[in-house]
């Protein structure tokens, strides 16, 4: 298995991105404007993290080429949740893989759902 460290590292950044953007989801829908604001800008500060970090180790190490992104109608919280649990999904499949060509495939879906987080990231927050 390639870089162990590396992989858990995504695995956790990305859930924990995840859970924050859900529980900001969820306070929006309460009405709780603090809490959605404050779990906004901790999975704001996680991806921002990975995107200069994490995504560009493990582009780097497992060389998974690929300008794809997972469809979504238009940026919002829930696409990027939605690609964000895809990149969870993805690296626990890596995680299990014994085959190289399935690893390799797992890698490509997960190139595919950082392509993703990186675009809808991009569009909410960096414009």
């Amino acid at each position: 298995m390639k870089n162990l460290a590396l992989i858990s590292e995504l695995l956790q950044t990305s859930a924990s991105a995840c859970d924050n953007f859900i529980k900001s989801q969820i306070a929006l829908e309460d009405g709780d404007v603090q809490v959605c604001q404050n779990a906004s800008q901790k999975g704001v500060q996680l991806i921002k993290a990975m995107i200069k970090d994490t995504f560009e180790e493990f582009e780097e190490e497992f060389d998974a080429k690929t300008s794809e992104c997972l469809d979504y109608d238009y940026p919002n919280n829930m696409e990027l949740i939605k690609a964000l649990n895809s990149l969870s999904v993805n690296v626990g499949g890596l995680l299990g893989s014994e085959d190289d060509k399935i690893a390799d495939m797992f890698a490509k879906k997960i190139q595919i759902s950082i392509n993703t987080i990186k675009e809808i990231y991009l569009a909410l927050f960096e414009n």
